[in-house]
């Protein structure tokens, strides 16, 4: 089988996790599909690790990389307060470039009280472009927040902010002509920004969240954007799911650029967006608790039991929701 760039297939990853040694008794979630980060009892307190690379964008990379690790651990209902990160930099570069990665990780990590512990830096044979593969550690009380696993039949789906906002950031830099002779000069530096506004960062919603009384798990769509984050969600869960298409929040105004790279946004990477998922009879709740935290939420689906399925319903279509690749590839 030839394996195409991004996530593993999920059947290849399944057979290969079996081969790792059995988990000790102290991690509740271990490595698992879907899973953002791994939950380690601590008698009193939870230890949450999350691990993720970046190697879409050399573009900020240190801010992406200090970002996207903190999203995962944040979604486990724990503020990521230590950060490791090891950068795989290609032969001639700039010090002035690793100078600024680490710049950027400096002003990341002070933004969130972040602390970095640890790491380690090298030129690395036979690679085009940089890679950062960052750690993030939090820790939270047990008795605050939730534990991931408890979703049922009814339970509703929610949406945080609108996707993908990280593919268009990143479209906009790396095909900023394409762009701009579309969308205009204003609408490109618009775009461009968006990592920063309204931001790939879930980690303040997502700490928010954690305390509302009706929350069951929540999830950090990325990789093959929100409908392989909704595959990725009901797998760790074990549940099926309904997702109404018309209710889901995209971006707007950028749907010429889209059409251009035959890019479905609903299948591009998604950071900056947040599922979650809410207990049934608990929405109007949420939706205040949301409106007075200036949180932008959306209700999307309805949790279903794993034999009814996974489906996306489209009009009149009922489709199958399958795990994918990510659509950003189209454009390099």
């Amino acid at each position: 089988m030839e394996l195409k760039e991004g996530k593993l297939p999920p059947n290849l990853l399944k057979k290969i996790l079996k081969i790792l040694p059995p988990l000790k008794k102290e991690i509740k979630i271990g490595p698992e599909i879907g899973g953002d980060a791994s939950v380690i009892d601590l008698k009193n307190y939870y230890l949450i690790i999350s691990q993720d690379p970046i190697t879409f964008t050399e573009r900020e990379i240190g801010y992406y990389g200090v970002i996207v690790n903190g999203n995962d651990v944040s979604v486990m209902g724990a503020k990521p307060i230590y950060f490791l990160f090891t950068l795989f930099l290609p032969k001639n570069i700039d010090e002035n470039k690793i100078e600024g990665i680490f710049k950027e990780v400096k002003k990341t990590c002070k933004k969130f009280d972040i602390t970095v512990i640890g790491g380690h830096t090298e030129i690395t044979p036979n690679i085009e472009r940089i890679i950062l593969s960052g750690t993030m550690v939090g820790i939270r009380k047990k008795e605050e927040g939730f534990f991931p696993k408890k979703v049922y039949k009814n339970d509703l789906l929610f949406q945080i902010k609108e996707v993908p906002i990280e593919g268009v950031s990143i479209i906009s830099k790396e095909k900023s002509e394409i762009v701009k002779n579309f969308l205009g000069e204003k609408k490109l530096k618009i775009f461009s920004n968006f990592h920063k506004k309204p931001g790939i960062s879930i980690i303040k919603e997502a700490i928010l969240i954690k305390d509302f009384e009706g929350t069951l798990a929540m999830h950090d769509p990325t990789e093959g954007g929100i409908i392989n984050g909704i595959w990725e969600f009901c797998e760790f869960l074990n549940k099926g799911i309904i997702v109404f298409k018309d209710k889901i929040n995209t971006v707007k105004g950028f749907e010429k650029v889209f059409d251009y790279f035959n890019i479905d946004p609903l299948k591009t990477i998604s950071s900056g967006s947040l599922l979650v998922a809410i207990k049934n009879g608990y929405e109007e709740k949420f939706f205040e608790f949301c409106k007075k935290n200036k949180i932008n939420a959306k209700f999307i689906g309805v949790f279903k039991d794993l034999k009814e399925g996974r489906y996306m319903v489209d009009g009149k279509n009922k489709i199958e929701i399958l795990p994918c690749q990510d659509d950003i590839g189209k454009i390099f």
